[in-house]
């Protein structure tokens, strides 16, 4: 077994799960009184109710979400099939795998940069009063997945070549 290979797909796997904890909770926004709010519903202290509308960069935010989603997946698939082949025909595993963690940290750091930059303007609406929200441990999910998924790539780009092929 080559260390390398099993450190970087537990990196990637371990990416993977904070970005879709990320994604799917509840916890991005977190206000005094119990209640907090994420992508997709807001929630008090006795129920959850879907937004009736949200503004753009919700969507946006999503959207890149879903894109590092699909991409972590498709890296996370690749370094575990190279356990058992290194090559996808002429390609090997390891940088199809590398090339989605990248592109997964891009989309994740877009995302979350959206959301920072356009939260930004609601966080303190009037500058002589406290900030009206602080962002949940969700929101720290998904900005720590996207240097995760930097590393990801950068330990895939350091497995060595496979000598049979």
């Amino acid at each position: 077994m080559q260390p390398l290979r099993i450190v970087s797909t537990g990196l990637a796997l371990l990416s993977l799960l904070l970005l879709l904890l990320s994604l799917g909770s509840n916890h991005w926004l977190v206000y005094s009184t119990d209640r907090h709010e994420g992508l997709w519903k807001r929630c008090n202290s006795l129920m959850c109710s879907q937004y009736p509308a949200v503004p753009e960069f919700f969507d946006t935010t999503r959207a890149f979400l879903f894109l590092a989603m699909i991409a972590g997946g498709v890296s996370s698939l690749a370094l575990l099939t190279s356990f058992l082949s290194s090559h996808l025909g002429p390609v090997p595993l390891t940088l199809v795998s590398a090339v989605g963690s990248f592109s997964a940290g891009l989309c994740a750091m877009i995302a979350m940069a959206v959301f920072t930059a356009e939260m930004a303007h609601f966080r303190t609406p009037v500058p002589s009063q406290p900030p009206t929200f602080s962002y949940g441990w969700s929101f720290g999910l998904g900005w720590a997945s996207f240097p995760l998924f930097l590393l990801t790539g950068a330990v895939t780009m350091f497995i060595p070549k496979d000598p049979s092929s």
